[in-house]
């Protein structure tokens, strides 16, 4: 019969684990590379067990699944399985550490890999791994003690050294969130520089117009468009548009819009075939939850003549600070990429020395203030033809200067883009 170990041996061990611990620690702090930390954990849990191989699961709670990372072996580089399934999974579900000195005797064992690959698994300790605040993020699951059955010193062992691995994967995780989240930020900055671009660098001047704009994305990048186009010297085509959603989805498909836009224009198409064909590229390229409103008009600048086409945008309004009156231009049609198929009707409209318009997204119309009030189309129009009078670039502060009042420091919730245009001759 086998001798129990002395007081003075289970001291020398339990010092020497220790030690072992303490070490390992320090080796665990040599790296933030997940995949290679989890290699040395491994590695170490393997070394000072005295097993044959092991695998770390770690647990994806979102889709409440064990997942891993790193296996000691030739055949499975990651192995998934749901929370509670197999000795591994019950660990996971229930927190609680489990010693087989038969892994086949018991029911929860899963045999699947020993049948697939002819390894035989005989010992197993399988030890829940928990972060600081006691939640489990991982198990250990140890096989085939070369020697015997793991015992409580190697339970005892294992749940400590737990403690500091899964101690480095949590710093590890976070610097990888920040290395992720710095490149993120650098693709929206590289996503954001691209659409400044895409906007007219300066406004043009238009001979007896004054025209301004403003465009203001709610994060780095938006979903919010306009451009002035100079089709000749006596013709000029405003764009106003708004894409569903935000960031760089959004940003991405502005790209394509303007891509399409300034190709497409450059021929001698009617509006309507230029709406089109633009709904033809929106509708291929995107998918079906995603679509953009849109106002196009061409402006004769010596005439006062202004021929439009709006796909599911914002009605722009029309003034006369004269004939004190303002109303918005009603005909419509579909937004752009909602259906293949979608047919675009143009109307025109004549403006009048001192007469003139304000094309804008819904972000106006839409600030909202603390109790989500929408700044709404009554106190833009107020605005509009109160300051009508003014130059455009009065106009445009008092529009901006009210939105800003309304809101009263809330965070932008939308994109918000205007255009103001007055014939002044």
């Amino acid at each position: 019969m086998p001798r129990k170990p002395s007081s003075s041996t289970k001291s020398r061990l339990l010092v020497k684990r220790l030690e072992t611990l303490i070490e390992a620690s320090k080796i665990l702090n040599t790296t933030l590379d997940l995949e290679k930390l989890l290699g040395l954990i491994l590695d170490l849990a393997i070394k000072n067990l005295k097993a044959t191989r092991g695998t770390i699961y770690l647990i994806d709670w979102e889709k409440k699944e064990l997942w891993s990372k790193v296996l000691k072996g030739k055949e499975l580089v990651e192995i998934r399985l749901p929370v509670g399934t197999g000795i591994a999974g019950h660990v996971a579900k229930t927190g609680k550490t489990v010693n087989l000195k038969d892994a086949w005797k018991d029911k929860r064992f899963f045999s699947g890999f020993d049948v697939r690959t002819g390894f035989q698994t005989k010992t197993m300790l399988c030890v829940p791994m928990r972060d600081r605040n006691g939640k489990v993020i991982g198990v250990f699951q140890i096989l085939n003690k070369k020697r015997g059955t793991f015992d409580h010193n190697d339970e005892h062992f294992l749940e400590a050294f737990s403690v500091h691995a899964a101690l480095a994967i949590e710093t590890a995780r976070l610097h990888l969130a920040i290395v992720e989240k710095e490149r993120i930020e650098k693709e929206i900055e590289i996503a954001a520089s691209i659409q400044r671009r895409l906007l007219p660098k300066e406004i043009p001047a238009l001979p007896g117009y004054e025209i301004d704009a403003v465009a203001r994305p709610s994060r780095q990048v938006g979903g919010d468009y306009f451009d002035i186009i100079r089709l000749s010297d006596s013709a000029f085509a405003l764009v106003v548009a708004d894409v569903s959603g935000k960031g760089v989805p959004a940003a991405l498909l502005v790209s394509t819009l303007h891509a399409s836009l300034h190709a497409y224009i450059e021929g001698t198409v009617r509006l309507p075939e230029l709406v089109k064909k633009l709904n033809g590229v929106v509708y291929r390229n995107t998918e079906p939850e995603r679509y953009i409103t849109f106002f196009i008009g061409v402006l004769n600048l010596a005439e006062g003549r202004f021929t439009y086409v709006n796909a599911g945008h914002n009605f722009p309004f029309v003034f006369s600070p004269l004939k004190k009156t303002i109303g918005p231009l009603k005909a419509g049609g579909l937004p752009l990429g909602m259906f293949d198929f979608a047919e675009f009707q143009e109307e025109t409209i004549q403006l009048s020395p001192a007469e003139g318009m304000v094309l804008y997204t819904d972000g106006v119309t839409e600030a909202m203030d603390r109790t989500f009030s929408e700044y709404g189309e009554d106190r833009l129009r107020k605005q509009i033809l109160e300051a009508a009078s003014g130059s455009v670039n009065f106009l445009k502060e008092r529009i901006l200067t009210d939105i800003e009042k309304f809101v009263a420091g809330e965070p932008q919730s939308d994109d918000l883009t205007f255009v103001v245009l007055k014939r002044v001759a």
